[in-house]
């Protein structure tokens, strides 16, 4: 078994009972980028801290929460070789991955995560959880566009894919409004005059 197949299969069953946009599958997409974001970042990643970020990316809050399943983690963890005092740094550089990357693994985890949130997976991805929580499709395009805006790519791989990508959402976004228009109705789905 190679070393992303031991965390994977370590944090499969923490994954059951996920919406289709953060389950096992995103993971497996996850890991999937990380050869590709890894392409031109330096330092070059060390690659038992990116298998550990991508694998255990939705599990933060459970690692935090959950004392049982931290000391379960940390025991696979040195059990895998880590050291003990990597183990801490580690905790942290998940919980910050997402919002303030620094190191290059944190980066590279960070630009594979929102992949998914551009280009066409984005937009699948964005009614899948819209549907999830019962938004309508004007919900969804309104969080999927302001998600799209805002993102920030980190590695060099990331921001050179992220242009393409946020056209073609752009151009959706333009389609899809046009499409949702009511010309014939009101505000309150009543014959307009």
């Amino acid at each position: 078994m190679n070393e992303i197949t031991t965390y994977f299969e370590f944090v499969r069953p923490s994954y059951n009972n996920r919406d289709a946009g953060h389950d096992l599958r995103h993971i497996a997409r996850i890991i999937e980028r990380l050869d590709d974001l890894s392409v031109g970042c330096h330092p070059a990643p060390t690659r038992h801290l990116l298998f550990f970020l991508a694998a255990f990316h939705g599990l933060g809050e459970k690692l935090q929460e959950d004392s049982d399943f931290r000391q379960l983690t940390e025991d696979f963890l040195r059990q895998l070789g880590w050291k003990s005092d990597e183990i801490p740094g580690a905790f942290v550089a998940l919980q910050r991955h997402l919002s303030a990357p620094e190191t290059t693994e944190e980066m590279i985890v960070h630009d594979a995560n929102f992949f998914e949130v551009t280009g066409p997976f984005g937009i699948a991805k964005a009614f899948t959880v819209g549907g999830h929580f019962n938004q309508t499709y004007e919900r969804t395009l309104e969080i999927f566009e302001e998600n799209v805006e805002k993102l920030v790519f980190r590695t060099p791989v990331g921001r050179s894919a992220y242009h393409n990508r946020k056209d073609y959402a752009r151009a959706f976004i333009v389609e899809l409004r046009e499409e949702l228009k009511l010309k014939r109705f009101d505000e309150n789905l009543s014959l307009a005059e």
